[in-house]
């Protein structure tokens, strides 16, 4: 029943959308989720109860509205047997009832009065420059996947158990994911990625040549993953290929070869994830075949972040591009 006695009530079953097409005032009760989309409500979002509460918008107490001390009456009521709640473009206020967890986008809302929810989650660290409502990779639901190839605004995620695969990345991103088991990979070549939470346990994952910063989570249990650099990445010159290039006389030539019983970089001391043997040699050849060896050179080490050779630059043939992002 709705509190409001001359409220309008419609029922609904599986998710419901508030769109605008219902007057506001509008409630929405007795949902499982309820995800609030960038400028979905033209007014206040109020949340009557709520177990937990995910928001980009500042709650009352950190720059936001002061808190309501009771809901509005509603004009509508939207109720039923409803699974999941998506509020889109809602004319005025939004009345939230009987749910378990909200997710309130980046710009959701002119304001939040969260007074009811047992627990607010709101990083107010970073906010995306631009509104996720216009980024190019967008998915929105249940159980969906996309396939993006090289997006140039950013990825925007929101609801739950989504997929969203980003290929052949060359532009900066954003990735803006709202909602719980979300899953977002991007793979590219000199692309920095900057990811905002507003959930719980989503996952992004970035390839080797992708770099990935984590600006606000406003959440809890979600996990950034970078691939760690491949050697291949650090080489400039195989043994093959250096042996290749001496073909008759005398030749002081220079390659890299993996070092993999090293997991940290005896040059700089770091930790590491690609460490290679640098290795010279000056010698008499005879088509690639050294017959007479004057000095051996011994032998350098070096890793993905002191050696000379800039990693993203690096030109692989395909079998070895394929290796590299395996």
């Amino acid at each position: 029943m709705s509190d409001t006695p001359d409220a309008r009530t419609e029922r609904y079953s599986g998710d419901v959308r508030l769109a605008g097409s219902h007057e506001a005032p509008v409630g929405l009760r007795d949902a499982a989720d309820v995800f609030v989309g960038p400028d979905g409500v033209a007014g206040t979002l109020r949340l009557a109860d709520a177990e937990y509460v995910y928001t980009d918008v500042a709650p009352p107490g950190d720059g936001g509205a002061d808190p309501a001390e009771d809901a509005p009456d509603v004009a509508t009521e939207v109720t039923g047997d409803i699974e999941d709640g998506y509020v889109e473009d809602a004319a005025g206020d939004v009345v939230v009832r009987g749910v378990e967890d909200v997710f309130v986008a980046s710009g959701a809302a002119e304001a939040i009065d969260p007074a009811g929810a047992e627990q607010v989650f709101h990083d107010g660290a970073a906010t995306p420059t631009e509104d996720p409502a216009g980024y190019d990779a967008t998915v929105t639901g249940w159980n969906h996947s996309r396939d993006a190839r090289d997006p140039r605004d950013g990825v925007h995620v929101r609801g739950a158990k989504n997929t969203v695969e980003v290929t052949e990345g060359k532009h900066d991103l954003t990735v803006y994911v709202v909602g719980w088991d979300n899953e977002v990979r991007v793979e590219g070549r000199g692309v920095d990625a900057t990811v905002f939470f507003v959930g719980r346990d989503n996952r992004v994952s970035v390839g080797p040549y992708v770099s990935v910063t984590t600006a606000a989570e406003s959440g809890f249990d979600n996990v950034v993953e970078s691939d760690p650099v491949p050697p291949e990445a650090v080489i400039q010159t195989s043994k093959s290929a250096a042996h290749a290039d001496a073909t008759f006389g005398r030749h002081r030539i220079t390659w890299q070869e993996p070092a993999p019983d090293k997991d940290w970089c005896p040059n700089c001391g770091e930790d590491a994830d690609a460490v290679i043997a640098r290795r010279q040699k000056d010698a008499l050849f005879l088509f690639g075949t050294a017959l007479r060896t004057y000095d051996d050179g011994g032998v350098s080490y070096e890793c993905e972040r002191c050696s000379r050779h800039v990693a993203g630059d690096v030109a692989l043939d395909e079998d070895e591009r394929r290796d590299a992002l395996r």
